[in-house]
């Protein structure tokens, strides 16, 4: 029997405490400040989701629109960067790109749920733009999503199992 490959996504010592939405505590989540916080208090592994623009900017955000958690409305999908940019989580922080959370936390390793499959191929162009293919870790509920990102990437991708993985 073979060892199963480590990914050096999982190179920690012992449980991986993992921050989800950057500990989503008082109500401004996935934002560059809720993750500082994270980091400060020693979480080195943070949870996130990313959506795509209108534009194809990448954003790191929950929902699939901005009316829960901002002082906009709409979706994601639906809207230019500039929109999106202007709307406050929690009517005070910006909603935070991708790229922005790479270059800001050199140290963090980010579980990300690619939330559409549109959003997909620029996350993918992203990490490999950057070479964080040691610091994230792509998800999805959908199955179909997270094997075309194993396809399309290979072993240099960690992956986390979908829902159908998790079950069985």
């Amino acid at each position: 029997m073979t060892e199963p490959i480590r990914h050096p996504y999982l190179d920690h010592p012992g449980p991986i405490p993992f921050a989800h939405r950057g500990g989503a505590a008082d109500g401004v989540e996935n934002t560059v400040a809720q993750f500082r916080r994270a980091v400060e208090l020693g979480y080195r592994y943070i949870e996130t989701d990313v959506h795509l623009t209108k534009d194809g900017t990448l954003v790191a955000f929950h929902d699939d629109s901005l009316d829960r958690v901002t002082d906009g409305t709409g979706r994601i999908a639906d809207l230019p960067w500039a929109e999106v940019g202007r709307a406050r989580v929690g009517g005070r922080e910006p909603v935070p790109l991708f790229a922005e959370l790479l270059e800001t936390f050199p140290e963090v390793r980010w579980n990300v749920d690619v939330k559409a499959e549109a959003a997909l191929l620029p996350f993918l162009e992203l990490v490999a733009r950057t070479d964080a293919w040691d610091r994230v870790c792509l998800g999805s509920f959908s199955e179909a999503r997270v094997r075309r990102a194993q396809r399309l990437a290979g072993p240099r991708l960690a992956t986390s199992f979908g829902t159908l993985g998790v079950l069985g």
